[in-house]
């Protein structure tokens, strides 16, 4: 669910190649040049991915939240986590469902205060997808990898502790997965390049006030350039920049393969 407070710059490399890829949009081309290349080969190998969770999101029940402001903007009129973690459980049990969804795409009422604009502009268009469910629940790799980074992201209303791993399932195919709001256990014994096998174990769902205060959930996000940021990585875009942000960052359904409707419209709602 994150937005995250206003990000540090990127390196100057990154800065210049996030300039290429806003020029390359101004000229009417796809922003990142790799980018169609490495959708297609995520769609080309759908039926190849493990499941995240233990519930088949293919075909299990789920309750898909609005966050935007057309939809649910605060669970019980509360940003208490405790409260609001409450109603969406009973929701969830009443539905017989196991997991509750948080939109791509979706322009959140949450990260419209000054704490998450930079140039008068909110960061508020959601880049992941929310994978709401009790904390401990496991996650498991849906293809083989290795630790990218990890990091504690400990400010309110950021990712707490999160993993990137990086992904090479065949020559020049690279690309990234973030795990974020997970429990304080999920970064013990990691260090760069560990690696993961398809199915593997990888983190667990963290719990408020460690997950960065939020309802327990899994912000899952695919990422085509780091940008030269480790452990961390933007998890909303400005909606002025969102076709920029949608190249560098697809759709985490082409992976995940839910049929319900995840995505928000390109306004955001």
């Amino acid at each position: 669910m994150t937005a995250q407070m206003p990000p540090p710059q990127m390196p100057i490399d990154a800065t210049k190649r996030f300039q290429s890829y806003l020029d390359r949009h101004e000229r009417g081309q796809e922003a990142m040049p790799d980018a169609e290349r490495l959708r297609q080969w995520i769609v080309d190998h759908a039926d190849d991915f493990g499941a995240v969770m233990e519930c088949d999101l293919k075909t299990c029940p789920k309750i898909v939240y609005d966050f935007s402001s057309e939809g649910d903007v605060v669970i019980g009129n509360t940003s208490d986590p405790a409260h609001q973690t409450d109603i969406m459980w009973q929701q969830l049990a009443t539905a017989n469902a196991p997991v509750g969804i948080g939109r791509y795409r979706e322009d959140r009422v949450c990260y419209q205060s000054d704490q998450f604009k930079t140039d008068g502009e909110a960061r508020s268009q959601h880049l992941g997808i929310d994978l709401f469910a009790p904390a401990g629940t496991p996650v498991f790799a849906p293809l083989d990898g290795v630790v990218h980074s990890f990091a504690d992201n400990n400010l309110h209303l950021d990712y707490g502790p999160t993993i990137i791993l990086e992904h090479n399932p065949e020559p020049g195919i690279r690309f990234f997965t973030l795990y974020g709001h997970l429990s304080a256990e999920s970064l013990d014994g990691l260090h760069k390049g560990k690696a993961f096998k398809k199915g593997d174990l990888v983190c667990r769902f963290g719990n408020f006030p460690i997950n960065g205060d939020w309802i327990p959930h899994l912000h899952f996000q695919i990422i085509f350039d780091m940008l030269g940021r480790e452990g961390d990585f933007f998890g909303a875009a400005k909606p002025s920049e969102w076709d920029i942000w949608a190249n560098i960052c697809p759709n985490p359904n082409l992976m995940l393969q839910m049929p319900e409707n995840i995505t928000a419209s390109r306004e955001g709602v």
